[in-house]
């Protein structure tokens, strides 16, 4: 007998429960090493003044220039409305007006679609034993469950997870109840809930314009018959209200990101239990958080890069991370969180 096949035959193998509770401790233990997070931290105005210097050189000095200059060199920025730029996809602008009623201007997610639409996914096809139409299935199937656990107020604003809960297989919903009900420890360290769902933090809320979604999902075979393994990269952008938006620097006060990796397995067929048939969380490869307060993420909780104190005088000048808003780059591995 080949060492595959003992394998396989291996008694901790063939126990449903005990690879049951594997596949969760997997996901949680990918999501949970990976996890990176970071604080946008305010720059320098030193290379604010430089900017502007270079912009004299170059003798560029419209009117419009002019006056977009000197609301940028204000520590409180504009008043009026952001003209409308050229959209960055891989930067937040460090200093600029902002706008409640246009959030996102400025930063990547002002192209993105509102809402789970910004996912996409490739034309259904046959896959393995899947059909096209089931494969279909599958990509909304994951879908749902995104909506579920980033857009849905019900999981945002009031922290109820029954309905994410109820998208996955009887047997699925046994490892990761406990965990959505896990609290935080006051230890510092996130509870493992934020490795499925995003809770706002107390006292912080959404604008009315919405989170915005850019990813993509793609399906390949799973390891036993009837799987189906579902992957999805993909960035969520929250636009957080506030009182006094005339005295932020920039959009990045108000505006976070949220970037996850994720598999998932559909299951179905005679070959597993009707209690393990449907949807299961199988790792992935990560988050990682843009502009956000650091604090409340060590709780578990998002909310927004004004809640934290001060950073004047922390080391780095807020510079953006290479791959913080694209999920079709590798997932970063900063941490600038631990210089709060």
């Amino acid at each position: 007998m080949d060492e595959e096949n003992l394998l396989d035959s291996h008694p901790d193998l063939m126990d449903p429960e005990w690879r049951r509770h594997a596949q969760t401790d997997a996901w949680l233990g990918a999501k949970k090493d990976r996890k990176k997070f970071r604080k946008q931290q305010r720059p320098r105005r030193g290379r604010q003044w430089g900017l502007v210097a270079f912009v004299l050189v170059l003798a560029v000095t419209t009117a419009v220039v002019i006056a977009l200059g000197q609301r940028s060199s204000d520590e409180g920025g504009g008043s009026g409305t952001p003209v409308p730029t050229t959209v960055n996809p891989t930067s937040v602008a460090q200093y600029a007006p902002v706008d409640l009623k246009h959030a996102y201007a400025r930063t990547p997610a002002d192209v993105w679609t509102k809402g789970i639409d910004g996912i996409t996914a490739p034309a259904p096809a046959a896959i393995g034993s899947f059909t096209a139409a089931q494969v279909a299935d599958a990509y909304a199937k994951v879908k749902q469950v995104i909506t579920a656990a980033r857009l849905d107020p019900a999981v945002l604003e009031r922290h109820d997870t029954s309905a994410f809960l109820a998208l996955f297989a009887k047997d699925a919903q046994t490892d990761i109840a406990p965990v959505l009900a896990a609290k935080p420890a006051g230890d510092g360290k996130a509870p493992n809930f934020s490795s499925f769902v995003t809770e706002l933090a107390d006292g912080y809320h959404l604008l009315d314009q919405g989170p915005r979604t850019f990813g993509t999902i793609t399906a390949h075979p799973g390891k036993e018959p009837g799987e189906l393994a579902v992957d999805v990269k993909y960035v969520v952008a929250y636009a957080f209200d506030h009182p006094h938006p005339e005295g932020l620097r920039g959009p990045s006060e108000i505006v976070s990101f949220v970037r996850s990796d994720e598999s998932y397995l559909v299951r179905q067929g005679k070959s597993f239990a009707a209690s393990s048939r449907g949807l299961w969380a199988d790792g992935g490869g990560g988050s990682f958080y843009d502009s956000i307060g650091c604090a409340a993420l060590d709780q578990g909780f998002l909310a927004p890069s004004y809640s934290n104190p001060d950073a004047t005088g922390v080391p780095g000048d807020g510079g953006d991370v290479a791959g913080a808003y694209d999920p079709n780059r590798p997932m970063p591995t900063e941490d600038t969180c631990t210089a709060k």
